[in-house]
């Protein structure tokens, strides 16, 4: 599925659910600040989680989920929300620490990373114990080949943010969820439903 493709995707769900999206994202962002700005950022990184396991639910069959605050802490009220809390908090850490060696190495693990939170999400649906750092192998493995391509998708949404800024920020309501939306499209068309399986298996690197 081509990038365009991708976005297609993404936009065909949000129709006639862009209030839904909207006050998701938003909300949800606005908690992980609050959060954030009390707990270090640890709390934070699992609102954004449940924000992930919301729209790549919605991107696999529209659900909007039970409510608003389910959603956004669905982090938290997950199958393993400890292996959820311990997989995002190392992958906060691993990142950090690769930013050390300054800005390249750390983009590149970053976009290594990008699809923790929703091989999380598919690992739970399958069943089974995760360990603290199945979702970041998995993720590594996944992306082997593919963080150009996910690199570049997220610049194509330069010009939109650019656009969002001349409206005093106000376009970004519609830009994030949209990106969002987007990314969970990018998870779903790369990983289908490999780790869905009680039996998925990946290798460490």
């Amino acid at each position: 599925m081509t990038r365009a493709e991708l976005k297609a995707q993404a936009k065909a769900r949000l129709q006639g659910n862009w209030g839904w999206a909207i006050a998701l994202v938003f909300v949800g962002t606005l908690f992980a600040t609050l959060i954030g700005s009390l707990t270090v950022g640890i709390l934070q990184l699992m609102v954004l989680t449940g924000l992930s396991f919301t729209l790549l639910r919605f991107i696999d069959s529209g659900e909007q989920g039970r409510s608003l605050f389910n959603n956004i802490f669905s982090g938290f009220t997950s199958g393993q929300p400890i292996a959820v809390f311990l997989n995002t908090l190392l992958t906060y850490i691993f990142t950090a620490l690769w930013s050390l060696l300054f800005v390249i190495p750390g983009l590149v693990k970053a976009l290594a990373y990008a699809q923790v939170p929703y091989i999380l999400a598919d690992l739970q649906h399958a069943g089974g114990e995760i360990g603290a750092t199945d979702a970041i192998t998995a993720s590594r493995e996944l992306m082997h080949g593919h963080k150009w391509d996910y690199f570049i998708l997220q610049l194509s949404f330069v010009g939109w943010g650019l656009l969002a800024v001349c409206t005093a920020g106000i376009g970004f309501l519609w830009l994030a969820p949209y990106v969002q939306a987007t990314n969970a499209a990018y998870y779903r068309q790369l990983a289908g439903d490999r780790f869905q399986q009680p039996d998925a298996a990946f290798s460490d690197f």
